[in-house]
């Protein structure tokens, strides 16, 4: 690589105000913000990514020998996509089969992870990590004869560093993993590094969601904490009690514990019978103020819109039509493009580790859910006006062909231009 592009490239501020006061979250700082809203929005992405799990296919060219692997045929809605994606024209524009392969030593290691983890806590926690702090790591152990990934062990991001050597020309010449004064380091053959996009340093950085909005979840964070803590601590009282005459240390003590024993705890609206002549004024503090502050600064929205999540998600104020409308723009804005990159990440690192030759890939099927009345009226119409056949819309639901489902049926008022009979028939009433 160019040397100018070694190392970090990043040499702005290091500030997340323009104040220059409030220096820029550490990871550990991130995940002590994961919380609320943020967190609610983090594990959706996380698990809906978790639940759209990639599949392993082989491709075929011709004089290629058959895959030695067990293998099933995929139907045609998932070869079609496969063929029109350009996401997949790399493996798919040359191949003259695709097959779907069922038993890999690839898909052992993706389902039995390790002792812990099973398949979706790994793609869960690596979602969940990249929308913490930008980048996840995942360790391959090759520690084996064959030196072919045994294990993946997920790092945790925030312990993770990736470190290059003095003058060094490289990106990444290891990866220092260090709690408390242990330390660890990870060769990058070693390590798969996922991580989002960061304009500041497209090579080594990751910009997550929580870090784009850090201001609104600290500021957030803080209301809350106000909240808890004027509930709790209650150092302004409710009340105050002013007897008509003066009184001693000793009376002012058994009028107040008397008071709180009767009224705290559930003790609201009980009566209390006075002594003396005594003067109740009642207090109430207002937290309007900062309640504004929090709405202005720190709302849902702000927050929701760093994590792609549609405010539908958030709220019960909603009917079907708008939750219908926000998992299609979930989908296709939030969860496509992660996967997507996850997938593409496997396919640059993991799958070579495996097949050097090129024809395994891993794919996920398309996220963004179908429109199931344009699907349904684009097929009667392509029946009804003669664009497929039966047969080929069957084809397209993987069913067998019929007889008679070959010639495309067009309405009884019709007929083909290029008919002979229909030409004799016009010049016929012509004369």
């Amino acid at each position: 690589m160019p040397r100018a592009l070694a190392g970090h490239q990043w040499t702005g501020t290091g500030f997340t105000d323009s104040y220059k006061r409030n220096r820029s979250p550490s990871p550990n700082e991130l995940l002590a913000e994961l919380k609320g809203t943020a967190w609610t929005c983090a594990s959706i992405n996380a698990s809906v990514c978790a639940s759209n799990q990639p599949r392993l296919y082989v491709t075929t060219n011709k004089n290629e020998p058959p895959p030695k692997c067990l293998t099933k045929t995929i139907n045609h809605k998932q070869l079609t996509y496969l063929k029109d994606s350009p996401k997949f024209a790399h493996y798919t524009k040359s191949a003259s089969s695709i097959m779907e392969i069922v038993d890999h030593p690839l898909l052992t290691l993706l389902s039995q992870v390790n002792p812990v983890h099973n398949a979706f806590d790994l793609w869960e926690l690596t979602t969940l990590y990249q929308e913490t702090n930008g980048s996840a790591y995942w360790y391959i152990d090759r520690n084996n004869p064959l030196r072919v990934p045994g294990q993946i062990w997920i790092l945790p991001s925030q312990n993770v560093t990736p470190k290059r050597n003095p003058s060094s020309n490289n990106i990444v010449d290891y990866y220092e993993y260090r709690t408390g004064h242990a330390e660890q380091r990870f060769e990058p053959n070693e390590i798969i590094h996922f991580r989002y996009p960061d304009p500041r340093d497209p090579y080594l950085g990751g910009l997550s969601p929580l870090r784009a909005a850090f201001e609104q979840v600290a500021i957030l964070s803080d209301y809350i904490s106000f909240k808890k803590s004027k509930l709790e601590n209650r150092a302004i009282p409710d009340a105050i009690i002013s007897p008509d005459e003066v009184i001693g240390e000793e009376e002012r003590d058994r009028v107040e514990n008397q008071w709180n024993s009767k009224m705290r705890r559930g003790g609201a609206g009980k009566v209390i019978v006075g002594e003396s002549g005594l003067r109740v004024q009642l207090l109430n503090q207002s937290m309007g103020d900062v309640a504004a502050l929090a709405e202005m600064g720190a709302t849902k929205e702000d927050i929701a819109n760093a994590f792609h999540m549609p405010l539908a998600y958030l709220t019960t104020n909603t009917n079907m039509a708008n939750l219908i409308a926000a998992k299609d723009q979930h989908m296709s804005l939030a969860i496509a493009p992660r996967i997507q990159r996850r997938d593409d990440k496997l396919n640059e690192q993991l799958i070579p580790m495996f097949d050097p030759s090129g024809r395994m890939f891993l794919a996920s099927e398309d996220p963004v859910p179908l429109n199931w009345e344009y699907e349904f009226h684009e097929r009667e119409y392509d029946l009804k006006y003669g664009v497929k056949s039966i047969n080929e819309v069957r084809a397209g639901h993987g069913l067998d062909p019929v007889p008679w489902g070959y010639v495309p049926w067009l309405p009884l008022n019709w007929k083909p231009t290029d008919d002979h009979t229909a030409s004799q028939t016009i010049t016929t009433e012509k004369r």
